[in-house]
């Protein structure tokens, strides 16, 4: 679980894709929506060019170009201010949204 009143990070190598992946957050420890990414407690980028918010897909969010293998994320999820930003290497650039706690 993530701490609830400090920043928490992480990161993410994407050495081989085969298939469809979502990188983020879920608030459940055992969602019971399938497929996981589908649950409202789901945040995250896909390997499509979806974002997930809330367990809904939103193609083509903010131009999402979807994971690539070699790819290298570092996550950080602020509790406090409710926000979950991801740092893309390859764009260099930070990408946030708004979590529901």
């Amino acid at each position: 679980p993530l701490h609830r009143s400090r920043p928490s990070k992480w990161q993410v190598e994407v050495v081989h894709l085969r298939g469809g992946i979502v990188l983020g957050i879920i608030g459940k420890l055992q969602p019971t929506t399938y497929p996981s990414r589908n649950d409202v407690s789901c945040f995250g980028w896909h390997s499509g060019k979806n974002v997930i918010v809330a367990g809904s897909d939103q193609r083509d969010r903010d131009s999402w170009p979807g994971w690539k293998a070699g790819d290298r994320g570092i996550f950080t999820y602020s509790p406090l201010k409710a926000t979950l930003t991801l740092r893309l290497q390859r764009e260099g650039g930070v990408r946030e949204f708004s979590i529901d706690n």
